[in-house]
């Protein structure tokens, strides 16, 4: 249970209206391990690599979650945009279907008169 859990991360506490906690898995990188079995013999360059690693780790989690959010306020955007559209449709043919009444009321009018 412990090998799932070193290739995930939990960001919390994110400054976001949208997500409040996001969990990333990592896929197993076969390289990484690789370097980390050649840098056993020198502990400063393994301690610097592993810094490395996690702040590597850390950038590419934060820009999955800003992409994630961009996309979700992307089509929220779009979703506005689109309702907006909408609003002044259904207004548009409102104002016309008040006006056909109208019509239709006067020519009722005109016809009884006649």
């Amino acid at each position: 249970m412990n090998n799932n859990l070193k290739n995930t991360v939990v960001l919390r506490n994110l400054p976001s209206n949208i997500v409040e906690e996001a969990v990333i898995v990592f896929k197993p990188n076969i390289k990484l391990k690789e370097k980390q079995e050649l840098d056993n013999n020198n502990k400063e360059d393994k301690n610097k690599e592993r810094n490395k690693e996690k702040d590597y780790i850390l950038k590419e989690a934060e820009m999955l979650v800003n992409n994630y959010i961009r996309r979700v306020e992307e089509k929220k955007k779009i979703k506005n945009e689109i309702q907006k559209k909408v609003d002044k449709k259904c207004k548009n043919l409102k104002k016309y279907v008040f006006i056909m009444g109208i019509i239709l009321l006067l020519e009722t009018i005109f016809i009884i008169i006649k």
